[in-house]
């Protein structure tokens, strides 16, 4: 069984980090080794998200579209020189309010085979 947190560390990071990657390189034209730069991880890891064969989860980018609008964005903040803390800062702000949706608890319980009258993510009424 996985922690709410561990789903964020081990599925959402690197699904937003690899649609940050790819917007960085197909949109903003930067190389492997500045996008790496940009977002503090290893270019190898970036050139893992560019083939695909590591990091985007397809059903995370259909349960939450809004991936896609926040990476936009924040790809063209980073190609601008937003600094890396107020990048962590944004980047947890966006994966807080996903943690707290009804989406990311039904992704949690999917991912972590968890029993559906589970009540970790939501104590009291969560957020549609």
């Amino acid at each position: 069984m996985l922690q709410p947190s561990e789903v964020t560390a081990a599925k959402l990071l690197p699904t937003i980090r690899a649609r940050l990657a790819a917007e960085l390189l197909q949109v903003h034209g930067m190389t492997q080794v500045r996008v790496a730069r940009a977002l503090g991880i290893k270019q190898a890891a970036v050139s893992h998200y560019n083939t695909k064969s590591r990091g985007l989860d397809a059903d995370l980018i259909k349960r939450f579209p809004e991936i896609d609008r926040f990476c936009v964005d924040l790809g063209r903040q980073i190609a601008s020189g937003i600094s890396q803390t107020e990048q962590i800062s944004r980047i947890d702000v966006f994966c807080e309010g996903l943690e707290h949706t009804v989406r990311f608890c039904e992704y949690h319980k999917k991912v972590s085979d968890i029993d559906p009258s589970c009540a970790i993510c939501f104590p009291s009424p969560p957020r549609p």
